[in-house]
């Protein structure tokens, strides 16, 4: 599905339209020669349409690009609900270590195969060095993101993942990702995660799945807040909200020149209010592209701007009270 790295390209940028289009939030990511990996979380179980919409613009782009004709997918894609944010962070470990589950490094899916039966030897130091090399120098992966190593799209939220490990401090943080998903590497054994599916969909407790799949309520209190799905918030909260934060009303600095903090009610509306960026142009009285695009100034100067952090955290949890 990628012939060359303008293929790959086109389709991160479709994925960088993800959470404006459908407020999925992207956690983790790796492109390999003929599939891809998303762990992603929903606001609303709009899933299918967004993956559907992804492969079907990738594969027009693909097509005209290099003027071909059919399908550039087979199948429908597998999904799996997961219930747990620790849960959330084995299958990003899992995701990040694609390129190295192949032929040659000992860990691909023969070689793990072979290891349950007869176990592992040691790898060697050598073995490790490529492994390592590999996994570092994989350019289309969210790993060199998470590492320091490449900036944030802006569309990547890794605070989930990033936090996942422990850690106080973010250097801290990162030291303790990067040896938890490391560690396999350096061992020669990596277990997947999808041995705990649950009827082939649902990665978490048996008594959860089981009601979620039957139809049944979930308890709230059976999922710690973190897994509970978040009340969509209404604009007009959000804008009073935000007004509170700033101590000035709305009108006074949203058309401010040079004032980001009409970019900024809006990002949080759509990365975790659960509302479409569609929907929160509208309220704001602004065209698609110049709200899409303010939102993606906004996440991309995010990541190095300390007031803008405070910012969100704070509208975030001002949200979370109403």
């Amino acid at each position: 599905m990628f012939l060359e790295d303008a293929d790959r390209r086109r389709f991160l940028g479709a994925v960088g339209e993800l959470p404006e289009r459908f407020g999925l939030e992207v956690h983790a990511f790796v492109l390999m020669d003929n599939h891809y990996h998303l762990l992603v979380r929903t606001g609303e179980a709009n899933l299918s349409l967004a993956v559907r919409w992804l492969n079907v613009s990738y594969a027009i782009k693909f097509n005209w690009a290099h003027r071909c004709h059919g399908s550039v997918f087979q199948g429908r894609f597998q999904g799996v609900l997961i219930q747990e944010e620790s849960k959330a962070v084995e299958v990003a470990r899992y995701v990040h270590l694609n390129p190295v589950r192949i032929g040659g490094l000992g860990l691909s899916k023969r070689d793990q195969r072979r290891a349950r039966v007869l176990g592992c030897a040691d790898p060697g130091a050598e073995l490790v060095r490529r492994r390592l090399e590999r996994l570092r120098e994989h350019a289309w992966s969210s790993w060199r993101v998470y590492l320091g190593m490449e900036p944030n799209p802006g569309w990547l939220e890794t605070g989930v993942i990033g936090r996942g490990c422990g850690g106080r401090s973010r250097s801290e943080c990162r030291a303790a990702l990067r040896a938890y998903t490391e560690q396999p590497i350096r061992q020669g054994v990596l277990d997947s995660p999808w041995e705990g599916l649950v009827a082939g969909v649902v990665l978490g407790e048996r008594v959860y799945a089981c009601k979620l799949l039957s139809g049944r309520t979930v308890n709230e209190e059976e999922q710690t807040p973190a897994r509970q799905m978040r009340r969509r918030a209404r604009w007009q909260e959000l804008v009073e909200a935000a007004e509170k934060i700033r101590g000035e009303r709305w009108d006074r600095w949203a058309e401010r020149h040079g004032d980001w903090g009409r970019d900024g009610a809006m990002y949080v509306a759509v990365r975790h209010g659960g509302m479409r960026l569609a929907e929160v142009v509208r309220e704001v009285g602004m065209k698609y592209q110049a709200g899409a695009q303010g939102v993606k100034r906004f996440a991309r100067a995010l990541a190095e701007d300390p007031e803008r952090k405070r910012f969100v955290a704070k509208l975030r949890n001002l949200l979370s009270t109403i």
